[in-house]
């Protein structure tokens, strides 16, 4: 599973390669919520430096800033352009789902509180 969190920029790591046809393929990535069935469509270009995984950085509100928060599944496809996000006749080389969750942030918290109290007899 993906965990991707609005207002960060992660590294997403897939295993696309080892079902590729293509030998140097570009991969379109296809997210589709679980719940409204929002669409996301984009490529990205493996930058991973290793043959056992595929890894590219994505900027996650340049795709997500006002898609949903929750469960979303995902499909890649190999194509051999860098542009297109029509997936007929293209390969599907991962299916999964990810995790599209909001900014965290810290509660907050109140020092100049009295903590005595006081107690009558009754």
């Amino acid at each position: 599973m993906i965990r991707l969190t609005k207002g960060e920029t992660q590294i997403i790591y897939f295993t696309g390669t080892e079902n590729a046809l293509l030998l140097d393929p570009y991969f379109l990535f296809v997210f589709v919520n679980r719940v409204t069935q929002e669409t996301i469509k984009f490529v990205a270009t493996n930058t991973s430096t290793t043959d056992r995984v595929d890894s590219f950085s994505l900027v996650i509100n340049s795709q997500f800033e006002d898609s949903e928060l929750g469960l979303w599944s995902y499909f890649i496809y190999e194509q051999a352009s860098s542009s297109g996000t029509d997936t007929a006749g293209k390969n599907l080389v991962e299916i999964g789902f990810m995790n599209l969750s909001g900014v965290e942030f810290a509660p907050t918290s109140y020092n100049e509180q009295s903590n005595i109290f006081l107690t009558y007899n009754g």
